[in-house]
């Protein structure tokens, strides 16, 4: 953003990675310091990977632009885009008066794989995840800088909910901000009300019960999940789980440990502490590993990597019954 600033504009970017609100933040800012307002209906083109030829995103790239300096192309979904590999020749040498930017958002495109190590030469902006112990600090600067404040509760419950992504925060965020004046703390009703978590049965009571080892409310929770995956996604669900074991795992490495060291190292607030000493000795031994197994076992099942039945609502229900078995 500060080369953009300085108006210094490359022929091609590719922006790539799991956090896509750091990409549209990008191409926001490369739209705004490339494109001359006057004549963007001239010389800004979209693409979508999975509608276009490559021939024709190429020919257009080989335009000249009208009555301006540049003019923009952004290829949008370009991990679906057919023989990727014959945009090759171009990046090797590029129009000047073009920016060509390569949207590939949820993945990095392999860089050993072709077209990849042709865009070594030009701009590569790679937005990795925020790290799990940062990204509730990340959020709360990002709540800051928007206006507001949040209390440590609703914050967690937010991470949580969000499979501790940061874009689907920021995401979700959005509907609190339109209900909610500047200047207010965000509070856990807000949470609730606008982002739509059930007060009762939602991911942070679920981990709360699968920690007690209380089965009858485990389950009771479970069934509401897997009638709702709708509007609560399996793989967040996955997520999240799977976050909140790895957190109770790292723990139980730390017996020793205070309470200001064990949240800094695992990014929790200090009204969870307890319940994550709980977790961790009720989860002894080989049972946080195998809580951890069944949970990455069913990723697998979920994208097809692993035989399954294809039920999301039976196969969601699987893995909770066999992380209270352990």
């Amino acid at each position: 953003m500060k080369e953009l600033d300085q108006k210094s504009i490359a022929p091609v970017y590719l922006l790539h990675g799991e956090e896509y609100y750091f990409l549209d933040q990008l191409l926001d800012k490369i739209d705004a310091i490339v494109v001359d307002e006057s004549t963007r209906s001239f010389n800004v083109h979209t693409f979508y990977g999975k509608d276009t030829d490559i021939n024709a995103l190429l020919n257009v790239c080989r335009r000249f632009p009208m009555m301006s300096d540049y003019q923009l192309v952004v290829l949008k979904e370009a991990q679906f885009i057919k023989n990727p590999e014959l945009l090759i020749t171009y990046l090797e040498n590029p129009s000047p008066t073009t920016v060509l930017v390569w949207y590939h958002p949820g993945k990095t495109l392999p860089m050993n794989k072709k077209p990849g190590p042709a865009f070594k030469k030009h701009v590569i902006f790679t937005a990795d995840p925020v790290a799990e112990k940062e990204v509730a600090n990340v959020v709360s600067t990002y709540i800051s800088d928007m206006g507001y404040d949040i209390e440590p509760k609703p914050l967690h419950l937010l991470v949580e909910n969000s499979g501790a992504k940061f874009s689907v925060m920021v995401q979700e965020l959005q509907k609190v901000f339109s209900n909610v004046e500047k200047g207010n703390k965000i509070r856990e009703s807000h949470i609730e009300q606008y982002v739509g978590i059930n007060k009762e049965y939602n991911i942070f009571s679920l981990q709360k019960a699968l920690a007690q080892r209380n089965r009858e409310r485990t389950v009771e929770i479970m069934h509401y999940f897997s009638n709702n995956l709708n509007t609560h996604p399996l793989p967040l669900l996955i997520a999240s789980l799977f976050g909140y074991f790895k957190k109770v795992a790292i723990m139980q490495t730390m017996i020793r440990s205070t309470d200001k060291e064990i949240m800094s190292a695992i990014g929790i607030p200090f009204f969870a502490i307890s319940e994550f000493r709980q977790a961790a000795t009720n989860y002894q031994n080989y049972g946080i590993a195998n809580a951890i197994k069944v949970i990455n076992e069913c990723d697998l099942k979920f994208k097809g990597i692993i035989e399954n039945t294809g039920d999301e609502k039976e196969l969601f229900q699987e893995t909770i019954l066999k992380i209270l078995a352990f």
